[in-house]
């Protein structure tokens, strides 16, 4: 177990207090299917009997089976992200985030919970200016705050104001905030929304005078960015299409509900209306599918639309004790516009995982294209001066402003914090972490020299894992030996894997495997399932390489040995993507590594 004592005892992991991370890791399961796993023939773990729910006649929405940490969405070779956020505006204070590109070239995000870009008292909501780029630097200021900017639709002592969206379109700013259950089973419904508007960037703002959603029903709203301004909505469809504001929903609440009042979101719904009308709710209209020819069917009526995504897979179910999970993928998240790969990403999160989706249209199907599992250990801040800092989030966005011409770079904004006070040490700030995406192309592979390690030298080379610990994934390929990473994440896991994506194929015979540390309760692989064996991806699907032999023999137990190195040699195939793949062992379900390395001849 972790802490165990003695010399190869692992260190110790402390935290204080109740963290929102626990409260958002919620152990409810209401009215959703939770997706069993089940290995397939390469010992990948899949989800069973899980339904593709049908948008229309196309079956337009999208589920994504579970595989092991790896994804269903061919579009990208390699997918980046950063552990924790690497770039902060450190005098802002507040989650979540939602922000847009305005015509003014500035960046408008409200912030919950917190004093935004001020020395101010706590507000619900703040509504911020934000300034620079994460390479020159970020400042702001705040604009607005609580009832200047939105109203508590239900009772002030039961709810408060949460955003969930915010667009730039004409000029004008339009934020979509919630009410979002306090006290009591805090965090855990929202019952109704709405959109205020601003004709001044943000200073002053025009509330609606009723809830424009209520009775749960598309009361999380976040608005489909098409960039500064909204200017690529018309050129992405057109300008019948382009001139609409399309917004995204979701019903009952804005993750997985922790004291189970409400059901589990799980569906991902779309709505557009006209861009003169945003806050008119009878001019809004409600996905209900496509036809055969994948043309989008609109409603006027709520009750008539369908999920644009579904999918009811659950993370972390089988934990070890002290741990909280069966948490939903679907959550308050952002979708982005990437004009360079003419794709629609949509970021959400589990708050221990980020599930990023990606599709063709703003109506699917959409494919999962990231799953990152930052695990359900406890996170480390980033004035650690211990550990690496790591934690993974929720409110996640991507900011339009930010991303490269070639869509390939952007960052990604998200939030935690401890109890009882969250501090930008927690990432509880306007924050970013680098997200690199290499779109997948076809090629020859390539023969790479005798001594040519491919983990350093691999186009575009990529780490990939089920979880790391301690994120000293980065140093898997550095050359020391003594660095040691494992993927000990507080869950009972049945595959564990370590290896790299590339953005071409390579020839590969060799993989060289270097243990990391060896605890009393993991650290090595068991011999089930196959044993320890070599996979390499060809054609984004992860095959067993053939007449592998491992020398020396691999024990599978803790005589495998700290900093012990296994040369894995093996008929000479081709991949994008090489990883050594098998079932943890130990109580802890874990295995460890210090360096992997990729060869071929020599």
């Amino acid at each position: 177990m972790q802490g165990t004592s003695g010399d190869s005892a692992r260190p110790r992991d402390e935290t204080t207090g109740i963290s929102r991370r626990r409260f958002l890791g919620s152990t409810a399961v209401t009215g959703a299917v939770v997706a069993g796993v089940a290995l397939d023939p390469t010992g990948v773990a899949r989800a069973a009997d899980t339904d593709v729910a049908t948008a229309g006649s196309s079956g337009a929405a999208g589920v994504v089976d579970e595989t092991g940490g790896e994804v269903d969405s061919t579009f990208f070779s390699t997918v980046f992200i950063e552990e924790a956020g690497s770039v902060a505006a450190t005098t802002s204070d507040g989650d979540l985030w939602p922000n847009c590109w305005a015509d003014d070239d500035s960046v408008y995000a409200a912030n919950g919970d917190g004093r935004g870009f001020s020395d101010e008292p706590f507000k619900d909501v703040v509504v911020n200016r934000i300034d620079g780029t994460p390479e020159t630097g970020l400042t702001g200021e705040k604009l607005a705050e609580a009832d200047e900017v939105g109203t508590i639709w239900g009772d002030p002592s039961q709810y408060n104001r949460k955003p969930t969206g915010m667009v730039c379109v004409g000029g004008v700013l339009y934020l979509a905030i919630q009410d979002l259950k306090s006290g009591t089973n805090a965090f855990d419904d929202v019952p109704n929304a709405s959109i205020s508007r601003s004709d001044d960037h943000g200073h002053t703002w025009q509330k609606t005078s009723a809830p424009m959603f209520t009775e749960h029903r598309f009361t999380t709203i976040f608005f489909l960015d098409f960039g500064k301004n909204s200017e690529h909505a018309v050129p992405a469809l057109g300008r019948k299409d382009g001139s609409y504001v399309y917004a995204y929903g979701m019903d009952w609440n804005w993750r997985t509900s922790g004291a189970g009042t409400v059901p589990d979101p799980v569906d991902l719904y779309l709505a557009r209306v006209p861009q003169t009308a945003v806050q008119d709710r009878s001019k809004w209209e409600f996905f209900t599918g496509t036809d055969r020819n994948g043309v989008p069917g609109w409603s006027p009526h709520i009750e008539d639309k369908v999920a644009t995504l579904h999918d009811p897979l659950r993370r972390y179910l089988d934990l070890r004790p002290g741990n909280s999970g069966n948490l939903t993928v679907v959550s308050q998240g952002g979708v982005i516009y990437s004009p360079a790969f003419d794709r629609y990403l949509y970021t959400s999160w589990t708050d221990p995982s980020f599930e990023f989706y990606e599709s063709p249209t703003p109506w699917g199907p959409w494919k999962r294209f990231l799953y990152q599992n930052e695990g359900l250990v406890p996170w480390y801040r980033m004035n650690d001066t211990e550990h690496t800092p790591k934690n993974g989030g929720y409110g996640t966005t991507i900011p339009a402003k930010f991303v490269s011409s070639d869509g390939r770079d952007m960052w990604v904004q998200s939030n935690w914090w401890n109890a009882p006070v969250p501090t930008p040490a927690d990432n509880y700030n306007f924050n970013l972490r680098r997200l690199r995406l290499t779109p997948y192309r076809r090629q020859t592979p390539a023969t790479p020299g005798p001594g040519d390690n491919l983990a350093r030298t691999g186009a575009d080379v990529t780490t990939i894992r089920t979880c790391v610990h301690f994120a000293n994934w980065k140093y898997l390929s550095d050359g020391d030996k003594t660095k040691s990473e494992d993927s000990f994440d507080g869950t009972n896991k049945l595959i564990d894997f370590w290896g790299y994506t590339f953005s071409r194929p390579y020839r590969i015979d060799r993989v060289v495997y270097t243990t990391g540390t060896m605890f009393p309760d993991g650290g090595w692989f068991s011999p089930y399932d196959g044993g320890l064996r070599v996979q390499v991806r060809q054609s984004s699907r992860w095959v067993d390489v053939d007449g592998m032999k491992i020398t020396p023999d691999y024990p599978y137990d803790p005589s495998a040995g700290n900093n012990t190195t296994y040369t894995m040699r093996f008929a000479a195939t081709w991949g994008d993507g090489v990883r050594i793949i098998g079932q943890p062992g130990g109580d802890a379900h874990f295995t460890s590594v210090a360096e992997l390395e990729v060869y071929f001849g020599g």
